[in-house]
């Protein structure tokens, strides 16, 4: 179930291999933290890292990216007591996109933003992605 976290999806079509993260922040908040695949940095540097062990190039893989809603903006103005907000789901989205094209890795799909909850199911054999919207 994603709400403002991000799932990046990647798949081989050549080799039928595929991944999925689901992350929460795009990097921790402390530069001392401990590695967490609760963070988008660390969850992309364990993709590469097993693209390296399976002699593969990122170049080669499709992402699909989804999640990132803001769900919850009325109450962040009501907490920040302005007009602004944070936009978690924003920046997790904007992350996924950014971190994905500076490794070559191409977005072929993505479904982020709104202010709406996904489910996704990704079915590894073929590398198809199907979302539900609550």
């Amino acid at each position: 179930m994603l709400g403002s976290c991000v799932s990046i999806v990647l798949w081989h079509p050549n080799r039928h291999l595929g991944g999925m993260c689901h992350y929460l922040l795009p990097t921790p908040s402390d530069i001392h933290s401990e590695k967490s695949h609760k963070y988008g940095i660390d969850a992309v540097s364990f993709f590469l890292a097993e693209m390296k062990k399976h002699r593969s190039q990122p170049s080669d893989y499709y992402a699909k990216v989804f999640g990132g809603s803001n769900m919850f903006l009325h109450e962040e103005r009501e907490i920040l007591k302005d007009n602004s907000t944070s936009q978690v789901g924003t920046r997790n989205a904007d992350f996924a996109k950014k971190i994905l094209g500076e490794n070559g890795i191409k977005i072929i799909s993505e479904d982020v933003g709104g202010t709406l909850s996904r489910k996704i199911y990704f079915t590894v054999w073929d590398g198809e992605v199907w979302v539900e919207k609550k």
